[in-house]
Parts: C-alpha cells; structure tokens; sequence
C-alpha cells in the first residue's frame, strides 16, 4: 500500500476510532488500528519529514488511546533514535513520558492478588 493510501486509510481509522465511546474495547481495537496504519506511514515516510514526524506522534498517540501503553513507550523509545526535528523529539519525549508515568500509576493501584491455599478432598 502506497503512502497516499496509507494516508486515506488513517483518516477513515481516525474517524472510525473517535466516533466509538472512549474507552471501550471497540475504540481501543480502533486505535489499535490507526497505531498500526501509522507505524507503516512511518516505516516509508522519513523522520526528518513532516509527515514522518507525525506519523511517529500519531502512532505513540494512538497505542496510548488504545490503552496498549508499553507499545506506546516501546515506538517513543524507537522513535526518539530518528532524526527528528527538536519540537517533534520533545513533543515524543513527553508522550513516552505520559506513558510511562501510567503505567507506573496503573502498577500502584492495582489488587494485590495472593494466592489462597486450599486442600483437594473427596466428597
């Protein structure tokens, strides 16, 4: 798929993403969808264009919108080794940064689950 394409395609996933309740399993699904389209746009479109920088953002932004947050630190990571313009690589840097501190927040609050022991025995 060429990058026009490519481009007609995440704008439809973008409509698509945005038209679903916010954090629901079929929005997450959809902004799965638009990191994927521009993680490809990424892949063809360099990163010292303007386009390539913002398909960088737009897929860190998605996989956040997605709630996959370790995808979204794992592309920052990647994204911030490209040659990026400096408003682009700090705009990333607060992304993976946003992520991260989520991530670290959804550690804390999460149950603390012990296992319970039981004992098998024959009615």
């Amino acid at each position: 798929m060429g990058l026009d394409e490519l481009n007609r395609s995440v704008t439809r996933a973008i409509l698509r993403a945005e038209a679903l309740p916010p954090g629901s399993w079929d929005a997450e699904r959809a902004f799965r969808d638009v990191a994927d389209l521009e993680e490809e746009i990424a892949a063809i479109a360099g990163a010292h264009t303007v386009e390539g920088e913002v398909a960088r953002l737009g897929a860190v932004t998605a996989s956040m919108s997605a709630g996959d947050l370790v995808r979204a630190v794992q592309m920052a990571e990647r994204y911030l080794a490209d040659a990026l313009s400096e408003r682009a690589r700090a705009k990333l840097r607060e992304l993976h940064d946003e992520a991260e501190a989520e991530i670290a927040r959804a550690a804390v609050v999460a149950p603390n689950v012990e296992p319970i022991p039981f004992i098998w025995r024959a009615a």
